[in-house]
């Protein structure tokens, strides 16, 4: 799914939905799949819209079929899973989870084994984009979930600006600005100096600090490269080069149409001081779902954004598609998961029905690798989502991330404030971790 439906505030990052706890494995039913008619009813529950529209496609060839899908809110999604699969219900037959939320869902068990007989998933990983593929693996190479949609991340830049700054909007040479955490700074001082902001608020950085996993056997590893995305923020943040708005405030939004006040952060607009000083946003660093995101904001900018590679390539999200180990309809399930990631029609269908969601299907990204983009100034958007997705490295990726990036999060925002010293900020990011991480050490 688009990122719009994993809520981030600040220097926060990704919110965590609570966890299941690890239960017993349950025993898998692949046995019996074969048995299970290709009829009847399908029920799905899910975390967006997104699987709704992939269900009437469905419908609309298999006359036979009946789905019933149920959209759950994020907040409330692992509670409600956890609950009905615990008891081994019968429904739902399809479930969902984002990354984060996976090796939690396959430790409880309750995603069907895919790549075991009748299904056979392997058989089908040369079709994907490779990160993707892995993120559905359970931690002994098991396909247990399948996604539509890969969600490389970039900077999104205004073009306009861009001009006025550095005399050219050239993608390349907009790249090259935010190449290291050293040339963001600079470039955000190149950037004020005009009167304008680098990001909306420091929160942005955060997407960058993937390169090596934040926990390495057993330890919580705060590498020299997450020691400068600590520092690069406080930078930032006390000396003003940022438009403190936050991801997801009504500010955010509006920036990306035009001047925003500062120092707006979570205040709705009209509570501003009206004679606040005014800024404009020259960058914002998000997954591809983004692009949809600022598209749909930009109003009079509108195809006056380009996007750029940024200090390292990343991900952020996406609806990874699984069968619930307790389907009594597994066979119809499998054909509808099938349907959905690795039918290369249905992907194509998605591409154009989404309007600008990034498949994760190689050979439909190769397609459309050079479509131009109006929203983004006719920018080959696809060719720069599929050469991002295809330079991300699964493996710094661990269970613990996302939680650890929140903690982080904090720890830089109490130092940005000047509510903490880093020494007394860090001390309290590793009791955090570790008190929620009891097995991890420092």
């Amino acid at each position: 799914m688009k990122m719009k439906k994993i809520m981030s505030m600040a220097l926060a990052g990704i919110m965590v939905l609570s966890m299941v706890g690890c239960g017993n494995k349950a025993e898998s039913a692949t046995d019996s799949a074969a048995a299970d008619s290709n009829s009847g009813k399908l029920v799905i529950w899910t975390l967006s819209e997104d699987l709704e529209n992939f269900a009437k496609h469905y419908m609309e060839t298999n006359k036979d079929v009946q789905i019933e899908t149920v959209i759950i809110p994020p907040a409330d999604y692992t509670t409600k899973l956890s609950a009905a699969l615990r008891g081994k219900a019968a429904t739902p037959d399809i479930i969902v989870g984002e990354p984060q939320m996976l090796p939690d869902f396959e430790d409880a068990g309750y995603f069907e084994n895919l790549s075991a007989d009748p299904y056979n998933a392997d058989e089908y990983s040369d079709k994907l984009v490779d990160y993707v593929w892995k993120a559905g693996q359970d931690a002994e190479g098991n396909v247990r979930a399948i996604s539509y949609q890969a969600t490389p991340g970039g900077i999104y830049y205004r073009r306009d600006l861009a001009q006025d700054v550095y005399g050219t909007d050239d993608p390349a040479v907009i790249g090259e600005k935010f190449k290291d955490y050293a040339t963001i700074k600079q470039t955000a001082q190149e950037v004020r100096d005009k009167g304008y902001r680098i990001f909306s608020d420091t929160g942005s950085l955060r997407w960058f600090a993937i390169t090596d996993p934040w926990v390495v056997d057993g330890k919580i590893n705060i590498s020299d490269e997450k020691k400068e995305y600590m520092d690069t923020a406080i930078d930032l943040y006390q000396n003003k080069l940022v438009a403190f708005a936050p991801e997801w405030s009504a500010a955010w939004f509006s920036s990306m149409a035009g001047p925003i006040p500062m120092n707006a952060e979570w205040q709705e607009l009209d509570e501003v001081d009206a004679n606040a000083e005014q800024t404009q946003v020259f960058a914002y660093a998000l997954p591809s779902w983004g692009s949809l995101t600022i598209r749909d904001n930009a109003k009079d900018n509108a195809g006056n954004y380009g996007v750029c590679a940024g200090p390292t390539s990343y991900f952020g999200g996406g609806t990874f598609v699984g069968i619930s180990a307790y389907s009594k309809n597994k066979a119809q399930a499998w054909d509808f998961v099938k349907y959905v990631t690795l039918t290369e029609e249905t992907s194509k269908w998605w591409a154009e029905t989404s309007k600008g969601d990034i498949v994760s299907m190689k050979s439909v990204l190769e397609e459309y690798k050079d479509k131009e983009n109006e929203a983004y100034g006719n920018q080959k958007t696809y060719q720069f989502f599929y050469e991002e997705a295809q330079k991300i490295d699964y493996t710094t990726v661990t269970r613990y991330d996302d939680q650890l990036k929140v903690f982080y999060g904090a720890a830089i925002e109490s130092v940005q404030k000047g509510e903490k010293t880093k020494e007394e900020a860090m001390k309290e990011f590793y009791d955090k971790a570790k008190s929620a991480y009891p097995e991890l050490s420092e």
